[in-house]
């Protein structure tokens, strides 16, 4: 039980405590984005997106251009007209131009053993590798942060490139 005089004390620590989760004022949290939204957020970080819509689900997919690497966001966990989506599942595939071998399975190894963000695959039968990094807004998050986390998907594909080149050059 708090006493009378701790009321007021824990009070203003939860008012302090709100400001500091949603700013001074409140800042936008997002929970699910839609098509619109996503296009929006996609072409203020600069990366050209083409909006079109998943034949079999209807949610919202994306190809858009970091640099002069084309690769798609896929919208997952949608639900509700026009759909809003909780998961943005971005990927970047790379032609091979052979088939898969051991070497480029350890290059993909090494490459998830130490990238925070990102993750690294073969895509056997397609002699192609690639990319992709998930944001998920699940429970909300701030545009900010939202912001940032596409921001950093250039980062996550320049690191993969120049990871794969490095590597294989080692590899020759």
């Amino acid at each position: 039980m708090i006493g009378n005089r701790m009321k007021p004390i824990v009070a203003a620590a939860a008012g302090l405590l709100a400001l500091g989760m949603f700013g001074a004022a409140g800042a936008q949290m997002k929970s699910a984005l839609t098509a619109d939204e996503i296009e929006a957020v996609l072409s203020d970080a600069g990366l050209s997106p083409q909006m079109t819509t998943d034949a079999a689900t209807g949610a919202p997919v994306a190809n858009g251009k970091a640099g002069n690497v084309s690769f798609w966001v896929r919208a997952l966990d949608c639900s509700g007209t026009p759909k809003s989506c909780q998961t943005l599942m971005f990927f970047a595939n790379f032609d091979l131009g052979r088939s898969a071998s051991a070497d480029d399975y350890r290059i993909m190894n090494k490459f998830n053993d130490k990238q925070v963000f990102g993750r690294a695959y073969v895509l056997e039968g397609r002699q192609e590798v690639g990319v992709d990094y998930v944001i998920e807004l699940t429970g909300g998050v701030s545009m900010d942060n939202l912001t940032s986390n596409i921001a950093r998907w250039s980062d996550v594909i320049t690191a993969f490139m120049d990871n794969f080149a490095a590597e294989q050059k080692g590899a020759s």
